[in-house]
């Protein structure tokens, strides 16, 4: 019975192939069905690692049944050792096609793991390090890659010594033609292992108009939204080379400011200082202040400010908007403690006393003028 049907296979060779396509066609409507069936009982929030793989073995695992079944057909219509061309080049392609479809399912599965991962993270409200995750997702990738690349090598029946050998005289020669990009490789490892900043976090480089929210660090550059709006690329390179500040960081921030007052009133000086200070103690947003008699101006008493502003509870990022309202409520509270002594307060200009009887204009006040007074027509000029 099996001689007949291999008789008559073999006159008939058209029956073969038609009767192994539609078998796959059938195979792979199954899988795709119990496939999707699976995944409408996952949730990538609460089943991550199974609702990657169902996710991502789909596609190449469809795929992989095609090639097996073309596989099965060369192996049945042209057997080993009756076609040596075919033998030289089909063989090893078909190997090159398995590497490919692995490899497509496991950065497919990388990926997925990783927004799984995320999506997770999220829906639980917990604080996770996303750089840490997608170094670990790159370094997945370069794996893959490289088992890949040493794979097909394999099947093209390259001798690895020799490729070593080559490759270790040719990395040198692409060393010097390819120093920057060598160099923006190396600054991308730096930041994955020195984790000096991450994603989400605001960065600024001083001296420079480089600053912004980093969005992705690749292996080549790191993308920055800047705080106008505009992506900026920075070559990682700049990172092992220049100083960067990583503003979301910052565990409190600086005010350092002078109150003006006139020379009239010294004699209040003291006891705002001392009141000031008072109001400045009550305040539970200052990590560190001084308020003090700082020097005698060019035109006015200068009272130095200088404080530190955190938030509450202490150690946490301090937002520029609450920063700003700090400020302004420490500003404007030790101006009405001055007002409140009788000061006047003074703008930080030069004012420009004029002598009453040599102009023949009556003085009210410093750098104020009787509008009833004409000034003479003939003035001489300031110098």
């Amino acid at each position: 019975m099996e001689q007949e049907l291999n008789q008559f296979l073999e006159k008939e060779l058209w029956i073969f192939p038609v009767v192994t396509i539609l078998i796959t066609l059938a195979v792979n409507r199954l899988i795709h069905w119990f496939l999707a069936w699976r995944l409408r009982n996952l949730q990538p929030g609460r089943h991550v690692w199974r609702h990657a793989l169902v996710t991502s073995i789909d596609a190449p695992l469809r795929t992989a049944v095609w090639l097996s079944s073309l596989t099965l057909m060369r192996q049945k219509m042209m057997p080993r050792g009756t076609q040596p061309l075919a033998d030289h080049f089909v063989s090893p392609a078909l190997g090159i096609l398995a590497i490919i479809i692995l490899v497509w399912f496991l950065l497919r599965f990388a990926e997925q793991s990783k927004n799984n991962y995320l999506f997770h993270i999220r829906n639980r409200n917990q604080e996770t390090d996303e750089t840490a995750i997608d170094a670990l997702n790159k370094m997945a990738w370069a794996f893959v890659l490289i088992f890949a690349s040493i794979s097909i090598l394999q099947q093209l029946n390259v001798p690895l010594a020799s490729l070593l050998a080559f490759g270790g005289a040719a990395g040198i020669a692409a060393g010097f033609a390819a120093q920057t990009l060598v160099a923006n490789l190396l600054g991308g490892l730096t930041i994955y292992a020195s984790r000096i900043f991450k994603i989400g976090e605001d960065i600024i480089f001083p001296g420079t108009n480089l600053a912004g929210t980093v969005q992705n660090i690749g292996w080549r550059a790191t993308r920055v939204l800047g705080w106008d709006g505009k992506p900026l690329y920075v070559p990682n390179s700049l990172f092992n080379s220049s100083n960067m500040v990583n503003h979301s960081r910052l565990s409190h921030r600086m005010i350092s400011e002078h109150l003006l007052l006139r020379y009239e009133d010294y004699g209040k000086v003291r006891a705002i200082i001392e009141d000031g200070n008072r109001f400045l103690n009550e305040r539970s947003n200052l990590k560190y202040f001084v308020f003090r008699f700082n020097q005698f101006g060019d035109g006015a008493l200068k009272l130095l400010l200088y404080a530190w502003v955190q938030t509450e509870p202490a150690g946490a990022f301090v937002p520029y908007a609450e920063f700003m309202r700090a400020k302004e409520e420490l500003l404007l509270g030790l101006a009405d403690i001055a007002l409140a002594h009788g000061c006047t307060l003074l703008l930080p200009v030069s004012s420009v006393y004029l002598h009453a009887q040599d102009h023949g204009a009556q003085l009210l006040e410093p750098g104020v003028f009787n509008p009833e007074t004409p000034l003479p027509q003939q003035r001489t000029p300031l110098r």
